[in-house]
């Protein structure tokens, strides 16, 4: 059995690449954006490369909040991990 490291190491374990949130609030909230975006296209149907480049912008925004609260848990556990070995 390979131990976690080998499994990052070898490419085996990538946080970025798991499988989007299944949950009920998630699917109802990316419901919801895709029926305002419809809405607003079919109001302002000249806005349609405006609207694109803002929901660009907003994965971009979410993608770069992912990585730092990714970053910020890992450092906490690994914080915690020392803490318990070095207590024990």
């Amino acid at each position: 059995m390979k131990s976690i490291l080998e499994k990052l190491y070898y490419g085996e374990i990538s946080p970025c690449s798991q499988p989007t949130p299944t949950t009920e609030q998630y699917l109802q909230a990316k419901d919801e954006v895709e029926r305002y975006g419809e809405e607003i296209l079919a109001k302002y149907p000249d806005c349609k490369e405006l609207l694109e480049s803002y929901a660009d912008a907003i994965h971009v925004t979410a993608a770069c909040e992912s990585l730092q609260d990714f970053e910020r848990g890992f450092k906490l556990g690994f914080i915690l991990a020392l803490e318990v070995l070095i207590e024990s």
